[in-house]
Order: C-alpha cells, then sequence, then structure tokens
C-alpha cells in the first residue's frame, strides 16, 4: 500500500529551513508568554481588578489557544503551513503592542486572547512544517529540538522581563518581545518558499482521535503540560521564598527539558515509544514525590531537574506519534493532528494549576503531590497500553 511521503507536501522548503522556522516559531511565542507572566499581574489596570480578574487574564490564553487551533489544522490541511505562520506572526505582534500599553484591563484581555490565537495557529503550522519536510528517521530529533527552543522561550522570559522591568520600565519587555516577533515574521516570510493544498479531503482532530492508539498520545502530551504548569501556582507559597529563588529553581526544570529534548528526540526512531512514554511518567510521578516530601531547597532542586527531564520524555515522542497517527487517519491530515496535539497541551496548561491549587487548598501541598502522583502513575499506566507501535515502514510518493 502507498503511503504518504510528509517531504512531499512543502516543496522548496528544506528540512533545515522548516526546522529554523518552526523553532523560531515555538521560541518567540513562549518568550512572549515568558515575559507577559511576571509583569501582566503587577500592572495597575490589573491590580485594580484583584485575583479574580488576574485568574481570567492569564486562563484566557489557553482558551484562545484551544479555539485557534479548531481552525489552524483544517487551515494547514487546505493552504499548507504559511498561511496560520503568517496569521500568528501578526496575532503576535499585535498581542505584544497592546501589552505595552499597560490597559485598561479589558484590552490587556484582548491582548492575551491575541496572544493566545497566534499561538494555536504558530504551533500547529510549525510542527506541521517539520514533520512535513523531515524523514521518520530525524524527525524525533527535530521535533526535540523544537520543543527544547519552546522551553528555551520558556526559560529566557521571566528573568529578562524582571530585569528589564526594574531598569527601563514595565512597557520595556514588550516592546523586546514585538522586535523578537518582527524578526521571526521575517524568518518565516523568507524560508517557508512553498505552501500548497495538501489535500482537497482533509480530516480534523477528530479524525485522528478515533485512530488507535491517539487518545494514548493524548494523555501524554497533557501530562507532560500539565504536570509543570501544576507546580507553577503552589510551589512558590509552599516554599515562600523570593522572586529569584522561585526563577532559579523552574529555570532549573526548563535546563534540564532543554537539554534532554534533543537526546530523547534522538532515540524516537530506535527506541519503543512505550519505553521513552511509560519511563516519563515514572519520572514525573518521581518528580512530584521529591518536591512533595522536600525538607531542603536542594531536594527541590533534584525534584525540578528531574520534572524537567520528564517532560522530554513525554512529549519529544508524543510529538513524532502524533504526526503518524495524522497520515494514518481517514482521510490523512498533518494539521489536524497538530491541532489534537494542541487541543491536549492547551488542555494540560490550564487543567494542571486548577487541580494542583484545589488539592493543595483541600489536603495541603505534601499530600496534594503524592497523591497527584498516584493518579497520574495510574493514568499514565492505562494509557501505555494501547500506545501506537513506532511505524517503521518507509514512506513512497
Amino acid at each position: 500500500m502507498t503511503t504518504h511521503d510528509p517531504a512531499s507536501h512543502i516543496r522548496g522548503t528544506t528540512p533545515a529551513r522548516a526546522l529554523i522556522v518552526g523553532a523560531a516559531a515555538m521560541f518567540t511565542d513562549m518568550l512572549v508568554h515568558g515575559l507577559a507572566v511576571p509583569v501582566l499581574p503587577l500592572l495597575p489596570a490589573v491590580v485594580e481588578q484583584g485575583p479574580a480578574a488576574t485568574g481570567v487574564l492569564f486562563a484566557s490564553y489557553a482558551v484562545a489557544m484551544i479555539v485557534a487551533t479548531l481552525f489552524a489544522g483544517h487551515i494547514v490541511d487546505r493552504h499548507g503551513p504559511k498561511t496560520p505562520l503568517l496569521i500568528g506572526m501578526v496575532g503576535l505582534a499585535a498581542a505584544t503592542l497592546l501589552f505595552a500599553t499597560g490597559g485598561p484591563y479589558w484590552l490587556l484581555l484582548v491582548a492575551r486572547l491575541a496572544q493566545g490565537i497566534a499561538g494555536g495557529m504558530s504551533w500547529v503550522a510549525a510542527l506541521s512544517l517539520i514533520a512535513a519536510t523531515t524523514s521518520i528517521d530525524k524527525r524525533g530529533q527535530a521535533m526535540g529540538i523544537a520543543i527544547s527552543s519552546l522551553t528555551l522561550g520558556v526559560l529566557l522570559g521571566p528573568p529578562v522581563a524582571g530585569f528589564m522591568v526594574e531598569h527601563l520600565g514595565t512597557a520595556s519587555p514588550f516592546l523586546l518581545a514585538a522586535a523578537v516577533a518582527l524578526a521571526d515574521g521575517v524568518l518565516r516570510i523568507v524560508l517557508v518558499k512553498g505552501s500548497p493544498r495538501v489535500t482537497d479531503d482533509t480530516a480534523g482532530p477528530l479524525a485522528v482521535l478515533r485512530v488507535p492508539g491517539s487518545f494514548s498520545i493524548v494523555l501524554a502530551v497533557a501530562i507532560g503540560a500539565g504536570v509543570l504548569s501544576a507546580i507553577e501556582p503552589v510551589l512558590p507559597v509552599h516554599l515562600g521564598a523570593g522572586s529569584l529563588i522561585i526563577g532559579l529553581l523552574f529555570g532549573l526544570a526548563s535546563l534540564a527539558a532543554i537539554i534532554a529534548n534533543p537526546i530523547v528526540g534522538r532515540y524516537v526512531g530506535t527506541a519503543s515509544p512505550r519505553v521513552l512514554i511509560g519511563s516519563g511518567v515514572a519520572v514525573a510521578a518521581a518528580s512530584l514525590l521529591v518536591i512533595g516530601w522536600a525538607g531542603e531547597l536542594w531536594q527541590t532542586c533534584i525534584g525540578m531537574g528531574l520534572l524537567g527531564i520528564s517532560s522530554a520524555l513525554l512529549l519529544a515522542p508524543a510529538t513524532t506519534l502524533i504526526s503518524e497517527q495524522g497520515f494514518r487517519s481517514n482521510p490523512p491530515t498533518l494539521g489536524g493532528s497538530f491541532a489534537l496535539y494542541n487541543f491536549a497541551y492547551a488542555g494540560g496548561l490550564a487543567l494542571g494549576p486548577l487541580l494542583a491549587g484545589f488539592g493543595v487548598q483541600q489536603t495541603g501541598f505534601t499530600t496534594a503531590m503524592v497523591m497527584t502522583a498516584i493518579v497520574l502513575a495510574i493514568i499514565g499506566t492505562a494509557a501505555l497500553i494501547r500506545l501506537p507501535a513506532r511505524r517503521t515502514e518507509t514512506s513512497t510518493d
């Protein structure tokens, strides 16, 4: 049976160019996200609205990302990845300039929604572009590099924003973000040469979800995104440490993920997905136990390092597997597969903090971490049973 050749979809765009564009797009999106995290809660327009409104402002990013993802996969399949990449560029530039105004609150909410839409468009298009131009034996490593660039944006955003606000004012991080978004946009325009339609009969994320094994991949992605985001709102209060210590702890987790992602990606083409993702589930559960029981700062550091490694073990293989599920769907879809990936990631990003906050409030930090680790281990183990095997056959036109 003839199978689809991903590289035939984007003629004129080499794998190296696709990786540069995709990695830059994901880095820029998460850099802007990271720049906003320490600044938005301190803006007068946000402070006046209170904690609930601040929560709505932060949650609106994930909500807008999910909504944009509904359309991004369809656009990728109909028109290729360049169109949503350009939509994402415009949305991100608009968001950064609106953030720089500092308010009123409703305008900041519009900016946050625009940022989420830009992220939804850019992520689906960037990952689809990489998958469509990279052979299966090298795709895992390419995806690992792309995910590392995303993590690098998360790592750099908060400390850079803190330094700039202290020396240059609250608008300065967003003006920097606008400049980075402009440079990223130039890469998207110059390096993506072709953007043809993939097929006239496109499928969406639901078609990919119906492919056996896809739900297990969705769970792996949601766990990978949700575990770290769950720690973000509860660990600072638990430790009672200053912003510098908290920033360094999360930086440690991001650094561990940056180092681990390409290493894990290198083995995606040869190692069993069950071994890699199963290891990710085990390491994620262990990290929560270490963080929950930690009595010294160095023990928390070990837990955060494990958390970053677990993210690589879960997301690098899942990113590659989800593209293969798209080619197995009927009709085949690349955009739909990464739309499903985005849904899973945004879902973990949104649910993680909510569940952790509720658990800590009801049972205390240590108990909540232990219970979360147990639930994660059970769900992750169940997901491994239906995880699809790695596809090894050679694709042809």
